[in-house]
């Protein structure tokens, strides 16, 4: 379920580390989000340039390497009956495996109909559906989700990262991936509570009992491989203070998010692990 920039890519290396988890082509397979939202409509119009390319290559009798699996995603797209089938057979196939998963951070923004969707989906193939969300310090997710567009970009605007969290921390794009609460609700909405498992990027590491409980939750043995012991996709700029007056004016205006996770999860203890939640929370 997300969210972006909150260990995703962590979680998808903890479970692919065990022999009982079979993930597929894919760690983000971006089929939901493509179908079901407007907001992200530019990765279906992607997506599907991707499957016209892959087509003419087969007419062409010289596919490449990804035409199969861009083929398919376009189809799942097309057809979600395809990418609840799709993922069934991965479990159907081998009695040693227990789960399987699509990590697309994205999820965070589906509609509780969608989730109901998907929960239903996967019921109707004798699965259950677990809901995973990690979320990250609200200034620390929304810092590194700029970075991380200006590594992809490479706009070169002149300015520096600090600049534009100023000027942008409220635009849709970062704000729709850190209103936490709302995910929280729609998740609650759509889940059982015991299949529905919630951390924090800053203790999913340091805390065993973070392993503990995603290993229950999905149905495998405990594993926790040295490599990974460590967060992914971060660097030393990703960790970096961010200066306390940008701090200070991200906090408040995400306050409603700092606020509303403390309540509906106090378990967390988001005012300590949340450095700044000093702003918002004292």
């Amino acid at each position: 379920m997300g969210a972006q920039k909150a260990g995703t890519t962590w979680l998808g290396r903890y479970l692919g580390a065990s022999p009982e988890f079979r993930r597929g082509f894919r760690k983000e397979y971006h089929v939901l989000d493509a179908h079901h939202l407007a907001s992200e409509r530019w990765l279906r119009d992607h997506l599907v340039a991707g499957a016209r390319t892959s087509l003419d290559e087969v007419e062409e009798g010289a596919p490449g390497p990804r035409a199969g699996r861009l083929l398919l995603r376009a189809a799942m797209v097309a057809d979600l009956r395809i990418y609840f089938d799709h993922f069934a057979s991965l479990v159907d196939r081998d009695d040693r495996v227990r789960a399987t998963g699509d990590l697309s951070p994205e999820h965070a923004l589906l509609h509780t109909d969608h989730l109901v969707g998907v929960r239903d989906g996967f019921a109707e193939r004798g699965l259950r559906t677990a809901a995973i969300f990690l979320m990250r310090d609200p200034v620390d997710r929304v810092w590194s989700q700029i970075r991380m567009r200006a590594a992809y970009t490479q706009h070169g605007s002149g300015g520096s990262s600090i600049d534009e969290l100023r000027s942008d921390h409220a635009v849709e794009r970062f704000a729709a991936r850190t209103r936490y609460h709302e995910t929280l609700r729609r998740m609650g909405e759509a889940f059982p509570v015991d299949d529905v498992f919630v951390g924090l990027f800053e203790t999913m590491i340091a805390d065993p009992d973070v392993a503990a409980s995603v290993s229950e939750l999905v149905g495998i043995t405990r594993r926790v491989p040295r490599a990974l012991s460590r967060p992914s996709n971060t660097s030393p700029r990703d960790v970096a203070t961010v200066p306390d007056d940008v701090a200070r004016i991200v906090a408040r205006h995400y306050a409603e998010t700092y606020r509303e996770v403390d309540r509906l999860r106090p378990d967390l203890e988001v005012a300590r692990h949340w450095p700044h939640a000093r702003w918002v929370l004292g």
